[in-house]
């Protein structure tokens, strides 16, 4: 079953352009586990993304690294202000 997490991200000095944010999420990419991902600006001090993974043992797997990745994003000051995930209950 195709497990999928939405995260909302504050960025203290706003939300970077995005040649710099694809520029700070370079170094996870290759690590991906996922199927489909999205990053997107919710307002000037605001990210999102969604992420959609195969299954729910593909996530975990992929959580220790990302989990290295959101440690040095909060020494720079930005933090998580909410994350949710579940399984994929339908999709079109």
């Amino acid at each position: 079953m195709k497990y999928c997490t939405s995260t909302k991200w504050h960025w203290p000095d706003g939300v970077p352009n995005e040649q710099k944010f694809v520029e700070q999420l370079a170094e996870i990419l290759p690590l991906a586990d996922w199927e489909r991902a999205y990053w997107y600006k919710i307002d000037d001090n605001h990210s999102g993304s969604f992420t959609l993974y195969p299954d729910k043992e593909a996530y975990l797997r992929y959580m220790a690294e990302l989990n290295e990745f959101r440690g040095k994003a909060t020494s720079d000051g930005i933090t998580m202000v909410d994350m949710v995930e579940g399984p994929v209950l339908g999709e079109n």
